[in-house]
């Protein structure tokens, strides 16, 4: 069963710990970007993916989603602060959702990154319907998660995470196919990475 996240928890999202662990860099590597994509930022939170992909992309757009409105208010601070500062930011829109529902169109991302949240909604059907209805037929699903069996320092408890195997399950059932999957102790110390596609566009 999915555990979502508890809001009381929120100041952990801004651990500066994350940064040797969970590298924004090694993130963004994962989803080969042109620089003009729309990206969707699922489960967004304080925006440790969405700053960094409005900086990546001068001709893209970023749509930040997350269920819990006082994190987006708190993500639209941070890009206020950023752009008076004149850094030059993609288009961000701040999607406040309570229902799994993402105001765009059907297959309107070239990516969607899912990042510490596939435990959260690995088994709610609404939530991966509507990725599965945004995500371009060329477009990619990035998912970087806790990894269940690795020994780690913190976290949520490992019976509220997923193998690897469970994850690549969950996105073969959602008509996806994995072109890359990386267990924890390769590209992150205790995350399990995957980028998928429709299965018809998987590259060889």
């Amino acid at each position: 069963m999915s555990h979502p996240f508890d809001p009381r928890h929120a100041a952990r999202l801004d651990d500066p710990a994350r940064d040797g662990y969970l590298p924004v860099d090694a993130l963004l590597g994962l989803l080969e970007l042109s620089g003009a994509e729309t990206v969707v930022d699922y489960g967004a939170g304080y925006g440790y993916a969405t700053l960094p992909l409005a900086a990546a992309l001068p001709r893209g757009r970023v749509v930040a989603v997350d269920r819990i409105p006082e994190m987006l208010d708190e993500v639209r601070r941070r890009l206020e602060a950023r752009r008076g500062a004149g850094e030059a930011l993609a288009p961000v829109e701040l999607v406040h959702t309570t229902e799994d529902r993402v105001p765009l169109a059907d297959g309107a991302a070239d990516a969607i990154v899912a990042l510490n949240v596939w435990h959260e909604i690995y088994d709610r059907r609404d939530a991966l319907d509507e990725l599965r209805r945004l995500l371009a037929p060329h477009g990619a699903l990035a998912i970087v998660d806790w990894q269940a069996d690795v020994e780690r320092p913190m976290g949520p408890v490992p019976a509220h995470t997923l193998t690897l195997a469970q994850a690549l399950d969950v996105v073969t059932a959602m008509g996806l196919t994995a072109e890359l999957a990386r267990p924890a102790g390769t590209t992150f110390p205790y995350h399990y990475a995957v980028v998928a596609r429709p299965t018809h566009e998987v590259r060889a």
